[in-house]
């Protein structure tokens, strides 16, 4: 594990209630593992589910965590990502509270502060949902 729940804030902007990612699995220049254990308090648990737009802040989040864990290990500032499009998203399936779910992002292309990342959230084998991100970055100036 590269972060975990006790750390994970070191590398991305959100705080609770919204971090949305607990682990850091593995990173490198083109891919970033997360989990996520979904508890019933999370403010994304709508009558014992996960909502999709949890599911799609985990994905941002972990692009964001992709970024600021390099960012980090290589001493440099992190950027500010914000979503700039969120296209074929599908969601297959509700994750349930009280069940963990693995996400993974693959960076498609970069140009620039412009990154494409496939996103895909999944669990016990079976993917809840997908989609492609498309996140402007910006480094921020003191």
């Amino acid at each position: 594990m590269l972060a975990t729940k006790s750390t994970i804030t070191q590398y991305i902007p959100q705080r609770e209630p919204i971090v949305m990612i607990h682990n850091l699995v593995e990173v490198s220049d083109e891919h970033a593992v997360t989990q996520l254990a979904i508890e019933p308090e999370n403010v994304f648990v709508s009558e014992g589910y996960f909502a999709e737009p949890g599911l799609v802040e985990n994905i941002a989040q972990t692009a964001a965590v992709h970024v600021g864990y390099q960012c980090k290990q290589k001493n440099i500032p992190v950027p500010i990502g914000y979503i700039a499009a969120v296209r074929d998203l599908k969601i297959n399936i509700l994750p349930k509270e009280n069940s963990t779910i693995t996400t993974s992002i693959r960076i498609v292309n970069q140009v620039l502060e412009l990154t494409i990342a496939q996103g895909k959230v999944e669990q016990d084998g079976q993917v809840l949902c997908s989609c492609e991100m498309r996140i402007f970055a910006k480094i921020q100036v003191p």
